[in-house]
């Protein structure tokens, strides 16, 4: 019998934090889980810590490859997922024992597509919640989803329970080989998916890890990749007749901060750029079109 539940774990140099995660997966109280581990070329101990667990608990598999980020290693993973439904966690985070149990109770009743839970940001200092529900809230249309799980600007991938079959249906795989892989792939969830369900009282414990890619330095080249990230989204949404807020399509172009100061930014929308000093003063306007 298949499990009710492929748990998909992307791996790379978080041997320290992995053990905490591993842990709070396979204390799941749903027991009818596989766990897919992709170790992503790491090269500290996570090979190692993964094989440990591995030998503890039949249901973890380990697959390995060459470093290609979070989004080649997810979709190794869901290439040979065999669950009703695929939950994602990363590798530094963690979750409480009722989690999958409750996105998958919650989702089945509702024959959803998509369970979507809260999510608490945690510091070394202090916890941030930046996503909770009250009650069970059934989502039909688009912009719906979209509104639910406040997308944009939030494009969490692991705070959501997915059908397998629906992922299958539409195709949908991460984009590979580059960072903010995450937003069209939830923007799409979103939009072609059937009905989404919030699940209240549980919520996933998403860990800020000052060395992970997403909090690495800002370069040229990640501003670039996040720009056509969002760009893909907006171009997506629009083509559709997808309303998002004005301040959604207003994408950043590139930027300069030193100190935590902005020094300049180029923000772009509806085919036109605007150079801002410290991100307030417009001083040159420019149409892309052209």
């Amino acid at each position: 019998m298949n499990p009710k539940v492929s748990i998909i774990i992307p791996v790379y140099n978080t041997a320290e934090l992995l053990p905490r995660c591993l842990e709070s997966v396979v204390a799941q109280s749903l027991r009818e889980v596989e766990v897919i581990c992709v170790d992503d070329g790491s090269t500290d101990r996570s090979a190692e810590v993964l094989d440990k667990w591995a030998k503890r608990d039949p249901r973890i598999r380990v697959i390995r490859q060459s470093n290609g980020r979070q989004g080649k290693a997810r979709n190794a993973a869901m290439a040979v997922a065999r669950g009703e439904y695929i939950g994602m966690v990363d590798s530094d985070d963690y979750i409480p024992a009722d989690y999958f149990e409750r996105l998958y109770t919650t989702a089945v009743r509702h024959s959803a597509d998509i369970a979507v839970c809260g999510i608490i940001k945690e510091k070394r200092t202090h916890n941030r919640v930046v996503a909770a529900y009250t009650c069970e809230e059934v989502a039909e249309s688009a912009e719906q989803k979209m509104r639910v799980c406040n997308c944009p600007p939030d494009f969490h991938p692991v705070n959501k329970l997915y059908r397998r079959e629906m992922l299958e249906r539409v195709g949908l795989r991460f984009a590979e080989g580059v960072q903010f892989e995450d937003v069209m792939f939830v923007t799409r969830a979103l939009c072609e998916s059937g009905r989404l369900v919030t699940v209240p009282e549980v919520a996933y414990r998403y860990v800020l890890n000052p060395t992970s890619t997403v909090k690495s330095r800002q370069t040229a080249a990640k501003q670039l990749q996040k720009y056509n990230a969002h760009r893909a989204m907006a171009d997506y949404t629009a083509a559709r007749g997808i309303n998002i807020p004005t301040r959604h399509r207003t994408l950043t172009v590139r930027h300069l901060t030193v100190g935590g100061v902005c020094l300049w930014k180029i923000k772009e929308r509806d085919g036109h750029r605007t150079l801002r000093l410290f991100d307030a003063l417009p001083v040159w306007r420019w149409n892309t079109n052209k």
